[in-house]
């Protein structure tokens, strides 16, 4: 394996790089016990970081919620509506996009310019149209967690 691979192998997957690790161990030490120690020592290295790293993103996860149950325990009832407004509006631009643009085009005989957006408020608008979808669908099974509540802006 050459170098080159072996960097590509490193950095494509955790378990390549500690592959890659324990065959340079394999060439650098001697005894079978002082490769078997590093080998050990290794593994446990990268599943401590794998740790870190998880618990990092929980954290993340958790702090995003309690942002999110704050902003809907306010009492500015236009905060709790901005979800669906975004989401109202995305629905109005496709509308205008793909159904009342197009027909004036046809029936006037003219170019008619679509609305531009940016692709940041596309990925900004799916990402809170499956969210609150998900969380109108748990509601509508009978949940009644704090999180579902807090998706759907529903507080009963």
């Amino acid at each position: 394996m050459g170098i080159l691979s072996g960097i590509v192998n490193a950095v494509s997957s955790p378990l390549g790089f500690v592959k890659e690790a324990i065959g340079l161990a394999g060439n650098l030490l001697g005894t079978k016990e002082e490769k078997q120690k590093f080998e050990l020592n290794l593994l446990t290295l990268t599943q401590k970081r794998d740790s870190e790293i998880e618990e990092t993103i929980r954290a993340e996860m958790q702090a995003k919620e309690r942002v999110l149950v704050a902003e809907l325990n306010q009492g500015d009832n236009y905060t709790k509506r901005a979800r669906p407004t975004v989401v109202y509006a995305g629905l109005g631009i496709v509308f205008l996009n793909h159904i009342v643009l197009p027909w004036i085009a046809a029936f006037a005989q003219i170019e008619v310019p679509l609305i531009e957006v940016p692709p940041i408020f596309w990925t900004g608008w799916s990402g809170i149209v499956i969210t609150w979808s998900i969380g109108r669908s748990a509601e509508k099974m009978g949940s009644k967690k704090k999180i579902v509540s807090a998706i759907t802006g529903n507080n009963k």
